[in-house]
């Protein structure tokens, strides 16, 4: 029976890591780098911008990023006034809260993104 035990708790710590996916790819796969890069400007604004957009005296706040990405937004950054983010309601809460986490922890990166956003590109295409 311990052996059994045993097995099921090696599966779950590695698969869960093997089934979970990582935000790079659901940026990706959700056409989000079409829009956004992750430092610097596009179309929309960079996952730092946003970041830092949503940090304060606690921290960053992961709700308004989050809502902004299953619900879409417009106007919300003064420089992208007619920018609109379509809303991704298709997105499960889990795939969000990965997307939501990686772009609030841009805001500690600082210009370490510029080197992230070298990265990301080759990874992307």
């Amino acid at each position: 029976m311990r052996r059994v035990i045993l097995y099921f708790m090696i599966f779950g710590i590695f698969g869960s890591a093997l089934m979970a996916k990582n935000a790079p790819e659901l940026l990706r796969k959700n056409g989000c780098m079409k829009c956004h890069n992750v430092m610097g400007i596009k179309s929309a604004p960079s996952f730092f911008m946003i970041a830092k957009m949503h940090s304060g005296w606690f921290g960053v706040s992961k709700k308004g990023i989050a809502k902004s990405i299953k619900y879409g937004s417009y106007g919300k950054y003064p420089m992208f006034a007619n920018a609109s983010m379509p809303s991704y309601r298709k997105l499960s809460d889990k795939d969000i809260g990965v997307m939501t986490d990686w772009i609030a922890a841009q805001n500690s990166r600082g210009m370490r993104g510029c080197m992230m956003n070298h990265e990301m590109k080759h990874k992307i295409k």
